[in-house]
C-alpha cells in the first residue's frame, strides 16, 4: 500500500512537470519574434497567436507570479511601453529559468 502510494506520488509529479515544460515551450517561439524584431508584430504576422497560446498555458500551469509577469508584459505590449514590456519579459525569463532549472534538479547557474 506505502509502495503505491509513493508510486502514484510519482507518477503526479512527472506529469505535472511534462504540462508545465509544455507551458514553458509555448513560450520560447514568444520570446524569440520579441527578441530578433524592433517590431515583432508586424514581422511575425502569427506572433499574437503564439503569445495568446503561451498565454492560456501560463494560466493553467505557471506559478502565480509567473502569470503576473506575463500579465504585465501583455499590457505593456498593449499600451506600446516597451520598456515595461522588455523588463516584465526578462524577469520572467529569468524567474522561468531558474524555476524550471530547480524543478529538473539540474546544477544552478552562476
Amino acid at each position: 500500500m506505502v509502495n503505491n502510494y509513493f508510486k502514484r506520488r510519482h507518477e503526479i509529479a512527472k506529469k505535472r512537470l511534462e504540462y508545465r515544460l509544455e507551458a514553458l515551450h509555448s513560450f520560447i517561439p514568444v520570446y524569440l519574434s520579441l527578441s530578433k524584431s524592433s517590431s515583432p508584430f508586424i514581422d511575425d504576422p502569427e506572433l499574437n497567436k503564439k503569445f495568446n497560446d503561451a498565454s492560456i498555458n501560463f494560466q493553467l500551469y505557471g506559478f502565480e507570479d509567473e502569470i503576473d509577469l506575463l500579465t504585465s508584459c501583455q499590457d505593456s505590449i498593449m499600451s506600446n511601453n516597451g520598456k515595461k514590456a522588455t523588463d516584465a519579459l526578462n524577469k520572467l525569463i529569468e524567474l522561468v529559468k531558474y524555476r524550471i532549472r530547480d524543478e529538473l534538479k539540474l546544477p544552478k547557474l552562476k
